[in-house]
């Protein structure tokens, strides 16, 4: 009876056992597989190229990697050495148990391990101390938890995401990135075989050391044969399985790239990234770009040419495909760490064309309108050409590619709603000053911005006035951000009128882009500090700064002299693209521009006297196009050479004469042009009185300026000027009814001011008025 009780409780302690750990599996919440999984940050090219990996914040590499990207070479090397059964098993595979209980204890023999899969992962996920027998119990159960609430793929995964390969390098993509260059999916088989054996001894394995190297040949190749002996019904050619055996190299932590370091810690810097990032950037590109660029500065370094940053984007997309921060990030020196890509800067000159665009846009100007390049006297601003030359008349065209400072200034006072500083805060450029602080230096630099924000305004010319932010992914997705902040036909006229900029006269460079045009600009910031050279072609966005970091300054750094010839260098390491180049300046059906014949010397649109045109573009309903009158026909007696009031054949003839505004002719004469004169009539014209053909401008006082009484001093009075037809020889000044005095054509009228509203009139003597307000605190 006894006897009975005994093999009646044997039998039932089991099954009370079984019982108790159903009941604790199904009572066990399920266990979350990486609920304090710390990723490091991986970034890669666009190519697959690791370009950095960066330590997880608790000081280790580390990525997860979901199962579907590791090789399926990996999987089942793994899965040989590791566990065979693991698709069988409930997570204990009792019968590799008892065989090393069999072999360790029963016969003393050499000890032989026993743990699945599932139970490694139960150790490293829940970090068990299975060295005694307690730990051995824990491990046991949460193996089987592991079992009850996942399935075997992704218990597999996790495993490869926590399964160690020696130092600080933990799961299988980690390893992968940092032996052998690549992602997890694209490992050899003799790669593969090597990482699967690894976790079994990681500190005796490790390829971080040589005696690593030489341990983990070892073990690999003791895989090896283990896997041919059971991929003998595999076809494997004698040549593939010589070269399983062959020694494989392996790279270390010191190994590991650190491409683009001012790109990704403005990654860093911005998105906090964990785990991989798959960016715009193009790899060989990327190299190509740094070689050329030190390699420029070193053969300019008697110039004092030391530092240089580049950023290459895409046109269409806005994607970074090349960021240089600086020309070396380990240099001390020259401050290598600092990015020139994103730090603030004065841009020079190559903030003009958005004025240009601007004025385009307002109706102020078509690119062949004539501008004044002559000193003018703006309150306290007295703004100058960088030569300290003066053009006389210019077209806006010329003005822009020569970057004359005098014409621009003018046309950022002409602007209005928005004006420039309104536009550039539009545009998101941070101008921490008031508008006042800034006044019409903006234009020529007056303030700072990065050459990630410059680039964004460039790109707006060939993207048909759309800004787009900067983006880094390499996947692009429709901008939800982009804002429209130009009109498209201001936007190409302005890309038109940059590509006429003549390219560097090197010969070489010259040859190798001769090709494709370009639309480009350049800067030189006050002081010579900085050299700017920003450039358009085919879906590319390329700007150049060099300068130094700590803001002294060299003679040597103008633009384009000194950032120029570089542009065009890095031009001609770029794929060429013919179809998008004569897409980018070739304006579309959509586009409300003309082109249509000018008169060579007016810009306007040539009357039956003009005797040259050429083709030039207007914008219709917005630009200022109208019928030239600057060449007129004055009859002449043929016995005296003096002028008639008319013509009267056969005793006149007719002779063209240039009949140009006041200012436009004062700066002829200023810039050393002699134009003919008409003669003098012979009689007074009094049954035909001669009248004027253009109506007065007034230049200044300026529209919708409010001039202050306090700062009006009598050496700085308020300058009254205007533009007059060319026949005109005398203006009254007016203010309300009350008579200033009368001033020659090219003359400037000074009043002392006085507080209040006025109405400010200009008579001349060919009966031209005009007027305007004019408001005095």
């Amino acid at each position: 009876m006894l006897k009975r009780k005994w093999v009646q409780a044997l039998l039932i302690a089991p099954v009370l056992l079984l019982l108790a750990g159903l009941l604790a599996l199904l009572l066990t919440p399920k266990p979350q597989l990486y609920p304090h999984y710390q990723q490091a940050s991986a970034y890669f090219a666009t190519n697959g190229r690791l370009l950095s990996l960066r330590l997880a914040a608790d000081e280790r590499y580390r990525l997860r990697v979901a199962l579907s990207d590791i090789a399926p070479e990996l999987q089942q090397a793994t899965l040989l050495y590791e566990d065979r059964q693991f698709y069988q098993h409930i997570g204990v595979d009792f019968l590799a148990v008892g065989r090393a209980f069999w072999q360790s204890i029963i016969k003393s023999g050499r000890r032989q391990g026993a743990s699945t899969i599932s139970m490694q992962l139960a150790r490293l996920r829940f970090q068990l101390n299975t060295s005694n027998f307690s730990g051995k119990l824990q491990q046991l159960f949460y193996a089987l938890c592991l079992e009850w609430h996942y399935s075997k793929d992704d218990i597999l995964e996790a495993y490869f995401n926590y399964a160690p390969y020696g130092g600080n390098i933990e799961g299988v993509e980690a390893a992968s990135l940092i032996y052998f260059g690549k992602e997890a999916s694209r490992l050899t088989l003799p790669e593969a075989l090597a990482l699967s054996v690894i976790p079994q001894n990681p500190n005796l394995r490790s390829p971080l050391s040589k005696q690593g190297q030489q341990q983990l040949e070892l073990a690999r190749q003791r895989l090896i044969n283990l896997w041919l002996e059971h991929k003998q019904n595999t076809a494997l050619s004698s040549s593939n399985t010589k070269r399983l055996a062959l020694p494989l190299s392996y790279f270390t932590r010191a190994d590991i790239p650190f491409n683009t370091p001012h790109f990704i810690n403005q990654l860093l810097a911005q998105h906090h990234t964990e785990g991989r990032f798959y960016t715009s950037i193009e790899h060989d590109l990327q190299q190509r770009i740094q070689r050329q660029v030190r390699a420029y500065l070193t053969r300019h370094s008697d110039k004092g040419f030391t530092n240089a940053s580049v950023l290459l984007v895409k046109r269409s997309t806005l994607q970074v495909q090349a960021w240089l921060g600086s020309a070396d990030f380990d240099n001390t020196e020259i401050f290598g760490q600092v990015d020139g890509v994103t730090a603030a800067r004065s841009p020079g000159s190559a903030l003009k064309p958005f004025v240009y665009a601007l004025a385009l846009q307002q109706g102020i100007i078509h690119p062949q309108s004539l501008l004044s390049d002559l000193p003018r006297r703006y309150g306290s601003f007295n703004p100058e050409n960088f030569d300290r030359q003066f053009s006389g008349p210019i077209t806006a065209t010329d003005a822009l590619i020569n970057s004359r400072n005098l014409p621009a200034v003018q046309l950022q006072a002409r602007l209005s709603h928005p004006d420039f500083y309104q536009w550039l805060k539009q545009a998101g450029v941070p101008l921490a000053k008031s508008a006042d602080y800034y006044g019409l230096a903006l234009v020529l630099g007056g303030m700072e911005i990065s050459m990630a924000q410059l680039v964004q305004l460039y790109a707006m010319l060939g993207n048909s006035g759309n800004w787009q932010p900067l983006t880094w992914q390499a996947e692009h997705k429709a901008q939800a951000t982009s804002q429209q902040f130009l009109s498209p036909e201001a936007a190409f006229l302005t890309l038109d009128m940059l590509r006429q900029l003549p390219k560097p006269q090197a010969s070489l460079v010259q040859q190798l882009t001769e090709s494709a045009p370009v639309a480009w600009k350049t800067g030189t910031s006050y002081a010579f500090r900085d050299a700017w050279s920003i450039g358009l072609s085919g879906d590319y966005v390329l700007a150049v700064w060099l300068g130094n970091f700590d803001g002294s300054s060299n003679p040597n750094l103008v633009g384009r002299s000194a950032a120029g010839p570089l542009l065009f260098e890095l031009l001609a390491l770029l794929p060429e693209q013919p179809e998008l180049n004569q897409r980018l300046f070739t304006p579309s059906s959509k586009l409300n521009v003309k082109q249509v014949a000018l008169c060579s010397r007016s810009g306007d649109l040539p009357n039956k006297y003009c005797p040259q045109t050429q083709l030039g573009w207007f914008i219709p309903g917005v630009s200022p196009i109208k019928l030239s009158d600057v060449h007129r026909a004055v009859p002449i007696f043929t016995n005296t050479g003096l002028r008639a009031c008319w013509h009267q054949p056969p005793k006149t003839q007719l002779k063209v004469f240039e009949f140009w505004p006041s200012d436009i002719a004062k700066a002829y004469q200023l810039s050393g042009v002699v134009l003919a004169q008409p003669p003098a009539y012979q009689q007074a014209c009094i049954n035909q009185p001669i009248v004027s053909q253009q109506s007065p401008q007034i230049r200044s006082p300026q529209k919708y300026v409010t001039y202050q009484l306090g700062k009006i001093t009598e050496q700085q009075q308020i300058a009254l000027q205007a533009s007059f037809d060319g026949a005109v020889t005398q203006a009254h000044w007016f203010i309300d009814n009350r008579y200033l005095g009368a001033v020659a054509p090219g003359e400037t009228l000074f009043w002392q001011g006085e507080v209040g509203q006025f109405q400010l009139r200009v008579v001349d003597n060919l009966g031209g008025v005009a007027s305007q307000y004019l408001s005095i605190e």
